[in-house]
C-alpha cells in the first residue's frame, strides 16, 4: 500500500531523535507510528482508499491528498 511510506519516515525521525538524546520526542513518535499503522491498517480492513478520509481529532486537519 502506498501510504506505508509515512511509517518509514516516522521511524527514521524517531531513530534520529533517540540517537540525539531527544527521548521525549522519540516516545511521541512511537505513539505516532502506532496511530499511523492502526489507521492505515483500518483502511485496509474496510477497503477504503487511504487518503480519502476526513480531517479529525486533535492532531489537526489533514488534506485528503497527504497520503498519496
Amino acid at each position: 500500500m502506498k501510504a506505508y511510506w509515512v511509517i518509514d519516515i516516522l521511524k527514521d525521525i524517531r531513530q534520529f531523535s533517540e540517537k540525539n538524546g531527544m527521548l521525549e520526542l522519540a516516545e511521541q513518535l512511537d505513539d505516532a507510528i502506532f496511530v499511523a499503522a492502526s489507521e492505515i491498517g483500518a483502511k485496509l480492513c474496510t477497503g477504503t482508499d487511504v487518503g480519502q478520509g476526513q480531517a479529525r481529532g486533535a492532531l489537526g486537519a489533514l488534506a485528503d491528498n497527504e497520503f498519496h
